[in-house]
């Protein structure tokens, strides 16, 4: 081979390796309060996962606390008042069309460009999602949810997909329905509870393990390890109460949880009546859309009711089944969340790992990390260049960062000016400078003697991998400013 032949061949291979996208898994376990790791510790691989990579005491979800609402957050980082997606049931007084989990999810429903979205329209870019809490989710490599799927089998799945020889996929997301499951069942304090974190523990140590097992995973893959909620002690038993004993029902329309209620009048001059009526409620607090604290980002959309109540923890707010509610056994639920999202018992978990973070480092208890801001923690580890504005604080995921001021220099730019071509530019530009460097020194060293080339080899060059690196891509439109609410659709 010449060795004209052999610096193209570097040249190539140096280019397609600063192109390729870097990995990450995200995984959420349902329900996952923050302090279970105390309550029911020690866990051995959350305390290894926790020892080789980033923690945060706590992180704070959206309010309200449910399920569909946070893990949406999650993937766009966005406020549920911006999302749309304001509950686990909602109503969207614009269509006339009703959000059920078990029912109606189409995509309407889910308009904005998630992280998976946002990876594939790059090249190379390609998403593999197991489960997640959504409609039909169209990217490279999708299963949707079966209660019954152990998390060995997710996690098997999902490490092919990273391992694919034709299309391997570079990001990845499964979800897993428990503690929540129990929670709902148990409470957050019961023998059974014990039993389900420890096989979480247990489901935790076979993912490691499976990577660990894999070279190229355990040296490339990012792990993010999350929830979207807490979990609240309640007594199903104790006199359950009832939204009809209050209100009379022709006035309204009632959506949403056992814990947060939006309530849509038929007729605007009945508010007065119908407030005075809610607020007889016990164990409720009852709020004017306007009057709703500014700390719950839940105002500003049209699927937010004219009315809100908000359940006191530890209770709920039942509808009979003629008027929509859901059949339940009451004797049978003693645990639930969609309470306040500052209340520590609605407080859910964060732990992460990879070459871009740092090792053994937990965040401060007096610091705040919010599930808006790992939107941002994403686009950065994944590079990815043009990712819209979200409702998380670059800052607050600053500290788990081995390179921090990748996060310091995209602060100070301007959100509305993009600057991912002028990047991409630079990039290319800083790689075909180093090509016609290494190809001049390869003519030179083609003509010295013998005697010299071995000297001359062992000179300082431009490594186009290394200057890839050194630059590498920046998101600029992540920022700690208020949201401005016209943003993409997840399905173009």
């Amino acid at each position: 081979m010449s060795w004209l032949s052999f610096v193209l061949l570097c040249y190539k291979s140096t280019f397609i390796l600063s192109q390729s996208p870097p990995l990450l898994l995200l995984v959420s376990f349902d329900g996952f309060r923050f302090d279970y790791p105390q309550l029911y510790g020690p866990l051995q691989h959350f305390s290894r996962l926790e020892e080789q990579g980033v923690h945060a005491h706590s992180m704070i979800p959206t309010f309200t606390t449910a399920t569909f609402p946070n893990h949406y957050t999650l993937i766009t980082g966005l406020y549920e008042e911006v999302h749309g997606l304001v509950s686990d049931q909602i109503y969207d007084s614009t269509t006339n069309s009703t959000f059920q989990i078990s029912g109606n999810m189409t995509n309407q429903w889910w308009p904005f460009k998630t992280i998976w979205t946002i990876n594939e329209q790059r090249p190379e870019g390609r998403s593999g999602v197991i489960g997640w809490p959504q409609n039909q989710i169209f990217v490279s490599k999708f299963e949707p949810y079966r209660k019954e799927r152990s998390f060995k089998d997710s996690t098997d799945q999902m490490l092919n997909w990273f391992n694919d020889p034709e299309e391997p996929i570079n990001f990845g997301a499964i979800y897993f329905p428990e503690p929540e499951l129990t929670g709902r069942q148990t409470g957050p304090y019961s023998d059974k509870m014990n039993d389900t974190i420890k096989l979480c523990d247990n489901n935790l140590g076979y993912l490691l393990n499976e990577i660990d097992r894999n070279s190229y995973l355990k040296q490339n893959l990012h792990l993010i390890i999350t929830s979207d909620h807490g979990m609240e002690q309640i007594n199903g038993t104790d006199k359950p109460i009832y939204l009809e004993d209050y209100v009379d029902m022709k006035k309204l329309k009632a959506f949403g949880t056992e814990t947060v209620l939006n309530i849509f009048l038929n007729s605007n001059d009945d508010i007065n009546d119908v407030y005075r009526n809610l607020s007889q409620i016990p164990h409720t607090t009852i709020y004017r859309k306007q009057d709703i604290p500014a700390r719950y980002h839940y105002t500003n959309n049209s699927r937010i009711g004219n009315l809100i109540i908000i359940v006191d923890p530890g209770y709920e707010l039942h509808r009979r089944s003629f008027h929509g509610g859901i059949i339940a056994n009451l004797s049978t639920i003693h645990g639930n969340h969609g309470y306040d999202n500052q209340m520590n018992s609605m407080k859910t978990i964060f732990y992460a790992s990879g070459r871009q973070l740092r090792d053994n480092f937990t965040l401060s208890n007096t610091a705040t990390l919010h599930n808006v801001d790992i939107f941002a923690l994403m686009c950065l580890i994944l590079n990815i260049t043009k990712c819209p504005p979200s409702n998380g604080s670059l800052a607050n995921i600053q500290p788990f960062l081995k390179d921090p001021t990748r996060v310091l220099g995209i602060i100070e730019k301007d959100p509305g000016k993009s600057q991912d071509g002028s990047m991409s530019l630079v990039i290319y530009l800083l790689v075909l400078v180093s090509f016609v460097l290494i190809l001049i020194m390869a003519v030179v060293w083609s003509g010295v003697s013998f005697r010299n080339a071995s000297a001359i080899s062992r000179a300082t060059h431009l490594d186009p991998l290394t200057i890839a690196e050194q630059n590498q891509y920046k998101f600029t439109q992540i920022n700690d400013m208020k949201l401005n609410r016209t943003i993409g659709d997840d399905n173009l």
